[in-house]
């Protein structure tokens, strides 16, 4: 019997693309949980090419934002964020191109299962 994948699923294969994710076990479940958290604010999500373009509602948790995105910059140095805060929107880019991967981590991260707007997606 088959089940149907999760989105903690979908997270795990995803990060498991990051050549150099450094999180332990402990540590990308309390990632998840921040994720989690924030995706319920999330409003759309756009993959280009070489970024994730995030919007947020008003309901955005900041402080959970702040510490995901700090914990990002520690475990996986590469990530860039611009965080725009009028408009509540969040660009997520790598600094090297084998990295983007990453950013599919992100997108999934934050329950662009549902919500993901393609954008020529890069070829793998």
């Amino acid at each position: 019997m088959s089940r149907e994948p999760s989105s903690n699923d979908s997270f795990d294969e995803a990060v498991a693309e990051i050549p150099s994710c450094v999180l332990d076990e402990a540590g990308m479940r309390e990632q998840r949980a921040r994720y989690a958290l924030l995706a319920g604010s999330v409003t759309r999500i756009e993959r280009e090419p070489e970024a994730v373009l995030i919007d947020f509602d008003r309901d955005l948790d900041r402080h959970t934002l702040d510490r995901a995105l700090a914990v990002e910059r520690e475990c996986c140095p590469f990530f860039e964020f611009v965080f725009d805060e009028p408009n509540r929107s969040l660009r997520a880019t790598v600094t090297d191109g084998n990295q983007t991967p990453a950013l599919d981590a992100v997108a999934h991260a934050l329950g662009a299962v549902h919500r993901l707007t393609p954008k020529a997606r890069p070829m793998r």
